[in-house]
């Protein structure tokens, strides 16, 4: 299978931006992880986004990546639990973690509103009341003794519920749902992770070790660090048996031909 130089490129710039994110990141890096992500770290097998998660900020806290030679590749995976699940909607970040934040009014600053005051019972309160409604005429209850007491409209009140669709801010998806937003792309590259963790010795502040590592993932995109994470693979250089398998029939298959 034949890439091409951008294929090349967006591998490159997509391992750089992984070894970014879960080093310096971690806290973010769950937002680019599909809901069953799979993470296979040198033999043991972690499923779902919240299992993985929680491995990741445990375990990457004390590991850093060399890695280089970033390449596409055309499939990844060699065990069972290797299974890649892809909705047919892409994981969108809330856009409540994308709005700016509000000015918050401290307490100091808060003024109380004032109250009205209530009406009067003095005699200038009686003579305006006298003045916009004075004295039925006459005696009796007919239809020309009834004063007419001005009314204000009614005014409609708007619940809390009830927001107009103009004032709500949408965000729009930059590409269309389609298959090809959907394609999975795989990448490989190899390098040493480094382990370190506080030392035990008298005049040594941490231990370093390092280990060969193989990383392997698998994952789509819908544009410029807009990632969505499905499978991720560590390995060692070291194939264990059940990986060589293959191996053994095909040579199992060449003794029986002879």
């Amino acid at each position: 299978m034949s890439f091409t130089d951008s294929d090349k490129k967006e591998a490159k710039h997509f391992v750089e931006f992984y070894i970014d994110n879960i080093e310096n990141h971690s806290n973010y890096f769950q937002y680019y992880l599909s809901e069953n992500v799979v993470l296979d770290w040198f033999g043991k097998t972690i499923k779902k986004e919240k299992n993985v998660t929680a491995f990741l900020k445990d375990q990457m806290g004390s590991v850093n990546h060399f890695l280089s030679d970033a390449v596409p590749v055309g499939k990844i995976g060699f065990r069972d639990s290797h299974i890649i699940k892809v909705p047919r909607t892409q994981k969108m970040i809330p856009l409540a973690l994308m709005s700016p934040p509000r000015p918050i009014q401290l307490r100091s600053e808060t003024t109380t509103p004032k109250k009205r005051p209530l009406p009067s019972s003095s005699n200038n309160y009686r003579r305006e009341l006298r003045s916009k409604y004075p004295k039925e005429q006459g005696q009796g209850d007919g239809p020309h003794n009834h004063t007419e007491i001005p009314s204000s409209p009614r005014k409609k009140l708007k619940t809390p519920y009830e927001v107009s669709l103009e004032s709500i801010d949408t965000l729009e998806n930059e590409c269309d749902s389609t298959e090809s937003s959907h394609k999975l792309k795989y990448v490989l590259c190899q390098g040493d992770l480094e382990f370190h963790r506080p030392s035990q010795k008298k005049y040594q502040s941490e231990t370093k070790w390092r280990r060969p590592c193989k990383l392997s993932v698998a994952y789509t995109s819908l544009g410029s660090n807009q990632y969505t994470i499905y499978l991720i693979i560590y390995e060692g250089n070291v194939k264990c048996r059940r990986n060589l398998m293959k191996e053994f029939d095909a040579v199992d298959a060449e003794e029986s031909e002879i």
